[in-house]
């Protein structure tokens, strides 16, 4: 008999009573760490099945993108590239389709080409030798035919220095009073040996293509021009340490801006023999993205870029972004959609193919089902947008809510459902935010899209040399982001700025943002 069984401990002996209840306590016990070990066994399965997923999983058990979503669903009132309805057989309307996004992409290729008319001409005449002429002929025997036949190819010029010699005008006055000598072009650094071209190339290089020091050093000892590669670093720091006055008003305009999002990813810095981790942080609003190296991860980092400011601050599920919604800022919280959608598939089992979840999904692709809808009318950011979705949004965020209290206790808080649960019953408000403001992305994929250039370096680089180098590429990089923000040239936004920096008025450096920056002005 166990001791569960017995109903009446008072008829037992006292020696049976200690050992009943005694057993009683360990089979309890037993039960807990039965559990407990349940948890243990789920959480490390889903841990495998995750890795298992991210390093050998298909494309198809990755989480698709919500473009990809959108595309696979047609609209009821999407219309071929003629206007008329979307045929109905499968053929047809698969050709439709590459139609309509070739259509879409002309704009792309006409630009290409009128770039590629762009490249300058090198003309090489080709003469037809002796040798090449029928038998019992001479080059004199024929006569030239026309301009000759044109042939076209897209070659390329290895990568070269130049050295530019200035010879400076000396003039002396014949009374023998006075010597002059024209003026010395202005470069990067008094008495400098490298112009604001290399200085360009080599924070380019680094901060928008990722290509570590060493890879630069020996691309351009290939071309037979070697640099050492402590003079390219000496030119990365140079060139951030002078551009730091744009850095710093890019940190005041994103700090003023109205909708702002921000985000952070690990940054190694190399320690004496050691590497520890430190954090590059993002923030962005719609005229400039400014990045920020920090040795830590903490609210404080938060407080110091974007404390004491108001407006509106998407981000992900961070606590440490609380404080700026304190009494201290007033920078109102809006949730992240793509985390929540993300960490519901993340909780699907790799070889399930119908889950509950897929029902979760399925109304998140609604609610971005309704943007793609505002943004093929043009309302995006107007009341009309807002007025739709809350006709529409509204009704899908209710359901979600629904599902999501239907299912709250009934998993295991540790467990990828239990988290994805938690996860967005403590984010219902800022997630529901978007719904009172047109202008509210329903996502923080924009700064978590700025950061692929952080974990790009961070692939080919490994670290960076200290905490002051991730700063200095911080500055490459948020200037190179911005100019790409805006149709800009880094390469010659950067070169330019080199020496207008240096006579520009501290109180107008305003006036050199890129989006004020026209190279036609240059």
């Amino acid at each position: 008999m166990a001791a569960d069984d017995v109903d009446d401990l008072e008829a037992l002996e006292p020696t049976a009573r200690l050992l009943v209840s005694h057993l009683r306590q360990e089979n309890a016990a037993l039960r807990d760490q039965l559990a407990k070990n349940g948890e243990l066994i789920q959480r490390l399965t889903e841990q495998v099945e995750a890795l298992n997923r991210r390093l050998f999983g298909k494309r198809s058990e990755k989480i698709p993108t919500v473009r990809e979503e959108l595309r696979e669903q047609v609209q009821p009132g999407e219309l071929t590239v003629d206007g008329k309805p979307m045929p109905e057989q499968p053929e047809a309307r698969a050709k439709e389709k590459r139609r309509k996004a070739r259509q879409a992409s002309e704009p792309a290729r006409q630009k290409r080409r009128k770039a590629r008319k762009a490249i300058p001409t090198i003309v090489e005449v080709r003469e037809i030798q002796a040798d090449a002429l029928p038998e019992g002929y001479s080059l004199e025997d024929f006569r030239v035919v026309g301009d000759g036949k044109v042939l076209h190819r897209v070659e390329h010029v290895a990568e070269h220095l130049v050295i530019q010699k200035y010879v400076l005008q000396t003039l002396a006055s014949k009374d023998g009073q006075h010597v002059i000598t024209a003026q010395a072009p202005p470069g990067v650094v008094d008495g400098g040996h490298y112009g604001p071209g290399l200085h360009a190339h080599v924070a380019v290089s680094r901060g928008d293509d990722s290509i570590p020091l060493y890879r630069s050093e020996r691309a351009l000892a290939r071309a037979g021009h070697p640099i050492a590669r402590s003079t390219l670093c000496a030119l990365f720091h140079r060139t951030a340490e002078q551009l730091a006055p744009l850095y710093e008003e890019m940190r005041n305009v994103v700090r003023r801006g109205r909708y702002v999002h921000a985000d952070e990813t690990g940054q190694p810095i190399l320690d004496k023999d050691q590497c520890h981790r430190g954090w590059m942080w993002v923030m962005l609003s719609r005229q400039a993205v400014v990045y920020h190296y920090s040795d830590s991860r903490d609210a404080a980092t938060a407080d110091a870029l974007l404390g004491g400011t108001s407006g509106n601050l998407t981000i992900d599920g961070y606590a440490g972004y609380n404080g700026l919604s304190d009494k201290t800022a007033s920078r109102l919280r809006s949730g992240c959609w793509g985390h929540c959608r993300r960490k519901f598939f993340e909780a699907i089992p790799a070889d399930s193919t119908e889950h509950e979840n897929r029902e979760l999904l399925a109304m998140i692709t609604d609610l971005y089902r309704v943007e793609d809808e505002a943004c093929s009318h043009g309302i995006e950011g107007t009341s009309q947008h807002l007025a739709l979705r809350q006709r529409k949004s509204a009704l899908i965020v209710k359901k979600i809510w629904r599902w999501v209290d239907a299912r709250n206790g009934k998993h295991s808080p540790k467990s990828k459902m239990g988290a994805a649960l938690t996860y967005a019953t403590k984010q219902r408000d800022k997630l529901s935010q978007f719904l009172h403001d047109p202008k509210l992305p329903l996502d923080n994929n924009v700064a978590e899209r700025a950061l692929r250039i952080v974990a790009l370096g961070r692939k080919n680089s490994l670290f960076a040399g200290s905490a002051e180098h991730a700063q200095n590429l911080a500055i490459i990089q948020s200037i190179v982001a911005t100019c790409r923000v805006h149709a800009v040239n880094p390469y010659d936004y950067i070169r330019h700025m080199l020496i207008e920096i240096q006579s520009h008025p501290a109180a107008r450096i305003a006036e050199l943002m890129p989006w004020r920056w026209h190279p036609s002005g240059a």
